[in-house]
């Protein structure tokens, strides 16, 4: 590759790296505040108090209507697997930071003999995670987002 093509395609490479790794973060943190809020939803609507203070109300609605609710957020929890994906959203994170920072171990030494063959091996390396993260969604608004984080920062970083 040519030096000029190959020194941009490792900055790309970078900050799409550094991209993918702060959006999954946010993921990590998005589906772990969605869990513990129906979990607390579910243990407030299930609870003995609620039911005696709804027992005393005439409000047939609500003294059935609760019980069904917090069978129904329970029934959810146990589809969306909120701290499961919540995991692998981490586990892509640490995938995705590890792969930035052997990124810019190239980026900072781009005249090494073996800078192509070790952008390469990190390359195939991202790509594995690329196939993992498919399950998650694609918030074009939110990456375009941290894009510009990776990029303001490794612009003020690299900057000469």
């Amino acid at each position: 590759m040519h030096p000029d093509v190959f020194q941009k395609v490792v900055w790309e490479e970078l900050l799409y790296a550094q991209m993918r790794s702060n959006y999954f973060a946010e993921l990590v943190l998005h589906y772990m505040k969605w869990d513990k809020g129906l979990r607390a939803l579910t243990l407030l609507a299930s609870s003995g108090v609620v039911v005696t203070v709804l027992s005393q109300a005439n409000a047939e609605v609500l003294r059935f209507g609760l019980p069904i609710a917090a069978a129904a957020i329970s029934f959810w929890l146990l589809l969306s697997q909120y701290t499961s994906l919540a995991r692998d959203a981490s586990e892509l994170h640490a995938g995705w930071s590890a792969v930035a920072r052997d990124y810019e171990g190239v980026w900072t030494n781009l005249w090494a003999a073996d800078a192509q063959a070790r952008y390469q091996q990190i390359y195939d390396r991202a790509e594995s995670l690329s196939r993992s993260g498919a399950k998650f969604p694609n918030k074009q608004d939110r990456l375009d987002y941290w894009l510009d984080q990776a990029t303001t920062i490794s612009m003020a970083r690299y900057a000469h």
